[in-house]
């Protein structure tokens, strides 16, 4: 069950936590005109996005700033991206605890390969299919699945914001929509590639099974 779970929650979070990174965050902003809508260049919203990058993963302080000193975020802009900083603190957490219980559990496990293959099978399926599901709410209604999302996990009206807000030209809804259908692949791929190995292990463990609860 440990190494069910372990591995259950690697797969959910492995792929989405590492597209936040400033080469995918670039090539989806430029795909949506982040530049010419902020009216700077490329290279500065690449180092400004590639700040926030930081600051989300350490608990910054999202103050940064244009090549012209303006300030980008403000007060309230700054306030939810700290709310998203702890989720993602907390995920990232969540994240490297999964892998090492994955890691001991499934060494725990080696000379059993019939049983550690069926875990590995179930966990990927299972999560593959809710990210399959996932993937295809967010792509038939993305805005209301993106809000539910947001309802979830943040204090209320703390993520709307009024159009043209600085957050959102950074960050816009093409952008989101894009990395959720990425994200969602990356779950979905990851689930197929742990499937695949450990349906070899469950075949090849075969002679060796015994009768075990997962």
């Amino acid at each position: 069950m440990l190494f069910g779970l372990g591995l259950a929650a690697v797969i959910l979070l492995a792929g989405p936590l590492l597209l936040f990174n400033p080469w995918a965050a670039s090539a989806l902003q430029a795909r949506h005109g982040v530049a010419a809508e902020l009216g700077a260049t490329q290279a500065e919203v690449d180092r400004v996005t590639g700040d926030i990058l930081v600051d989300l993963y350490v608990g910054g302080s999202f103050d940064v700033a244009l090549d012209d000193g303006a300030q980008l975020l403000d007060e309230r802009e700054r306030s939810h991206m700290a709310d998203v900083s702890r989720l993602v603190q907390i995920l990232v957490a969540v994240g490297v605890l999964a892998a090492v219980l994955a890691v001991v559990m499934g060494a725990w496990l080696r000379g059993e390969r019939h049983r550690q293959g069926r875990i590995m099978v179930t966990a990927a399926g299972i999560i593959g299919i809710m990210a399959l599901v996932l993937a295809i709410v967010f792509a038939v209604a993305f805005e209301p699945a993106f809000l539910a999302f947001h309802a979830i996990f943040f204090p209320p009206d703390t993520y709307l914001f009024a159009e043209g807000s600085q957050l959102i030209v950074l960050f816009p809804q093409g952008f989101w929509f894009d990395a959720a259908l990425v994200a969602g692949t990356l779950v979905i791929l990851t689930a197929l590639v742990v499937t695949l190995i450990g349906f070899a292990r469950w075949r090849g463990g075969r002679s060796d099974a015994r009768p075990h609860l997962i």
